[in-house]
């Protein structure tokens, strides 16, 4: 989802009984205006729906104080609004409320409150929630650790194709964190993650090719996985990538650069 989304909303496709509002109307306008960069046409028709009681253009309002898009940043009037929607069970005004509680932006600092807020929207579906949630957890950050409810909520995520949360969940196999050691099923959510271009996971997912941990060895492909995670700037791919050279043959170095060459963008 876009950073856009992620902050504003997007109403998802509704079913055929839906019947448009003017309220609705209003909204489809103010999202045009935005996306069109009028931040003052955005403002003017989210700031009268809010006030009227409109949760998401009481949290798309705040977006925009937010950001200082239209109106001068103001993170605590962002707060105040986001809080009013997510009150209302607006799922997204509940995250970011939570973000602005986690880091300290227009509001307390309390991690114990960004985590009953992203408890809020991860129980509404949404899968960025249910990812921090799950980190909070496996981390005891605003709530005690609990590795079982970070597994929980990194499989919801990770369901919704969160690549995040699908590292996450093979590190909770490979490091036997509440469950029983599973290197196969930490190499199953390590490729789905190193996929999406997670660095973390395609580290992992290199390291488990050229170890044999869970999925048979493969030095090609732990050389194309390591390539890769270590040209996102992950440091432990390095050290791996050392070890591989000390193995792989000219043949399995030649499969590795064409992989690498299907990889690379068009």
């Amino acid at each position: 989802m876009r950073f856009l989304d992620r902050l504003m909303g997007r109403r998802r496709e509704e079913p055929a009984a839906f019947v448009a509002t003017d309220d609705d109307a209003a909204m489809a306008r103010a999202r045009h205006a935005f996306d069109s960069k009028d931040y003052a046409a955005a403002l003017a028709i989210w700031r009268d729906l809010a006030e009227r009681g409109a949760p998401r253009a009481q949290s798309n309002l705040a977006g925009l104080y937010s950001y200082g898009w239209g109106v001068p940043r103001d993170e605590a009037v962002a707060a105040s609004w986001f809080r009013r929607a997510a009150e209302a069970g607006d799922a997204i005004a509940q995250q970011n409320l939570a973000l602005m509680y986690y880091e300290g932006r227009g509001t307390d600092g309390d991690l114990a409150e960004a985590a009953r807020w992203y408890d809020r929207a991860a129980h509404g579906g949404l899968a960025d929630a249910q990812d921090m949630l799950s980190w909070m957890y496996l981390e005891g950050v605003g709530v005690a650790r609990d590795y079982g409810a970070a597994k929980r909520w990194a499989e919801a995520a990770a369901a919704q194709g969160d690549a995040s949360a699908q590292c996450r969940l093979g590190q909770i196999h490979h490091n036997a964190w509440g469950v029983a050691r599973d290197a196969a099923q930490a190499a199953h959510w390590f490729r789905l993650a190193a996929a999406q271009g997670d660095a973390e996971a395609q580290m992992m997912l290199g390291a488990a090719f050229h170890l044999g941990l869970g999925i048979a060895k493969d030095q090609a492909q732990a050389l194309r996985w390591l390539t890769l995670a270590a040209g996102r700037g992950n440091e432990l791919a390095a050290g791996f990538l050392r070890r591989v050279e000390t193995v792989i043959t000219p043949e399995e170095r030649a499969a590795a650069q064409g992989l690498l060459a299907a990889d690379a963008p068009p």
